[in-house]
């Protein structure tokens, strides 16, 4: 793990949102098929899972009025590709539902703790994320929403990461520059390379060891390792 220089003047801290800050309750094969069992879809939690890892699109919604509508084309070509459901259009409001609050979302172990101490180092917070305005109602219902001095998402900029845009946008709603900003989020590309490219700090946050041979960016297992990098005592 690298630690940033202590005279680097640290102003800010942005996360990604999902699977940086919280995860979904089990995997999303499992949250989706326990509901497509209820519309008579017999397909295994395992099979829809390969088939959102083939579908899923990583640029998020661009505008606030094709949000449900974009989640809708996902779900369709997976369902088409896993076994199509009966009445797709209530099964997707039910599942589009279960997303929008800790129902179907969960906070990884540290990421309060490590919040409350990012604040009572006076930090400012922000989230940069390609999730959708749902994003707002998972927060508050996880609690943490409060925590956080900006929410930048892609419907409501009209750019999703890897876009440098969406980071300037960020940065300009915490009113900071990319020098003075720490970024952590779980992806590579989307989220520290292209933060990067900007001069923002980024950390790639890699729970699971997938990228354990990388080293040329700096890397935290968990976001109790944030602290360390933004010197800050645990």
């Amino acid at each position: 793990m690298q630690v940033y220089n202590p005279t680097m003047n640290n102003e800010a801290v942005l996360f990604d949102a999902a699977e940086t800050l919280f995860t979904t309750r089990g995997s999303v094969g499992e949250i989706y098929g326990s509901v497509a069992r209820r519309f008579g879809c017999t397909a295994p939690a395992a099979a829809i899972q390969a088939a959102f890892v083939r579908q899923f699109q990583h640029s998020g919604p661009l505008t606030a009025e094709n949000e449900k509508q974009w989640w809708r084309d996902v779900v369709h070509r997976v369902f088409s590709e896993v076994g199509i459901v009966r009445d797709f259009d209530g099964f997707f409001d039910a599942v589009y539902d279960k997303f929008r609050s800790s129902e179907g979302w969960t906070l990884f172990p540290e990421t309060r703790e490590v919040l409350e101490k990012l604040k009572e180092h006076a930090l400012k917070l922000g989230v940069v994320s390609n999730f959708d305005s749902r994003v707002y109602s998972v927060m508050r219902s996880l609690e943490i929403l409060s925590f956080f001095d900006a929410v930048t998402i892609s419907s409501e900029t009209g750019y999703a990461k890897p876009h440098p845009e969406i980071f300037r946008t960020a940065l300009r709603a915490l009113g900071v520059t990319a020098e003075s900003t720490v970024l952590v989020g779980d992806n590579l590309e989307d989220d520290v390379l292209a933060s990067k490219s900007i001069g923002i700090r980024a950390v790639l946050l890699d729970r699971s060891g997938r990228y354990a041979d990388l080293d040329s960016v700096p890397k935290i297992q968990d976001l109790q390792q944030l602290l360390t990098v933004c010197q800050i005592r645990a």
